[in-house]
């Protein structure tokens, strides 16, 4: 009996020592966000909450952000492990000599906009000669702009930019301080109509600046030095959007676990602008873009934004992380 008794008593302690560095095999890692935490975020939070990172041996944590152009500072010198950021901000970045690569679009077409008080007047970018339009220097709309005065030939010293922070734009167009601002269909744009403002939306896209929007970032050093990490780190990153989009009224349940602040009607609408920005009208891949969506993205930017260099589209993206087969339209 004794002898039976050690025997399972040395079993339990096995399976505890099994289970003790099960745990300890998990690998933190920090992914930051391109803004606060809202609506469009979900499908991060649901992975993290079902366990779609655990299940690949990373112990996820996310931090909110404070626009694109700061989250790829923050993964290029190394404090976050991976980014959530938009391309074409990106993509200025690695050609000033950040060295990140974009290894996952999940937009594959922005979901940056225009959003006009009801009684503006504008019905196209045009409208805004003669207007005031809030922005946030800086940020990836900011960044944008030039593109959508030379692709829709507006009159720049003719509208008046009122630079504001994040936060403020929805109180600036509320309380008539500017007609416009530069902002989200699947932020600031669905806030306002929340609140009682039919906004009009004029989306970047449809306005001949159809560029990638907000993409997964690394390092160029992990992806050299920890590529099975960025895979399955990637892995559980497809699973988590794959899921939430079928089901976005359970991820945002979840998100408002972790962000208690959540207005869940608020986020609901968020993620489904996000939802419709995953594919691009030549795209049938989850996450992954099509060469031609990616030499316009760049072309666009190289036009408008003075993108120079000898590199071509390759040199900023490298799609070759994510899972071989993924999930469709």
């Amino acid at each position: 009996m004794r002898t039976i008794a050690g025997v399972v008593m040395v079993a339990a302690l096995v399976v505890g020592l099994v289970a003790g560095s099960g745990a300890q095999a998990l690998t933190p890692v920090s992914f930051r966000l391109n803004f606060v935490a809202v609506g469009l975020h979900a499908p991060f939070y649901l992975g993290l909450d079902r366990g779609f990172y655990r299940d690949v041996g990373i112990d996820l944590r996310i931090g909110e952000g404070t626009g694109s152009a700061t989250t790829v500072r923050l993964v290029g010198n190394r404090s976050d492990v991976f980014g959530f950021a938009d391309a074409g901000t990106t993509i200025i970045g690695i050609a000033q000599g950040i060295p990140v690569k974009i290894i996952a679009p999940v937009y594959q077409m922005n979901a940056f906009a225009i959003i006009a008080a009801p009684d503006a007047g504008i019905a196209k970018p045009k409208d805004l000669e003669g207007k005031r339009v809030g922005v946030t220097p800086g940020d990836a709309l900011s960044a944008l702009w030039p593109a959508l005065v030379g692709a829709n030939n507006i009159d720049e010293s003719k509208v008046r930019l009122v630079a504001m922070d994040p936060a403020a734009k929805v109180p600036a167009i509320l309380n008539k301080q500017v007609e416009a601002i530069l902002g989200g269909a699947d932020d600031q744009a669905v806030t306002l109509r929340q609140r009682g403002m039919p906004v009009v939306v004029l989306r970047f896209a449809d306005y001949g600046v159809s560029t990638i929007g907000l993409s997964i970032i690394a390092h160029q050093d992990t992806l050299a030095a920890q590529p099975d990490l960025v895979r399955r780190f990637l892995r559980a990153a497809v699973r988590s959007w794959d899921v939430a989009r079928r089901n976005p009224d359970v991820a945002v349940a979840v998100q408002k676990r972790y962000i208690p602040a959540l207005n869940e009607a608020i986020a609901r609408d968020q993620l489904a602008v996000a939802i419709s920005s995953l594919f691009s009208k030549s795209s049938n891949e989850l996450m992954k873009a099509t060469d031609k969506d990616w030499l316009d993205t760049v072309v666009l930017l190289a036009r408008y934004m003075g993108l120079t260099g000898r590199y071509g589209p390759k040199y900023y993206y490298d799609q070759g992380f994510l899972p071989d087969s993924l999930p469709g339209r």
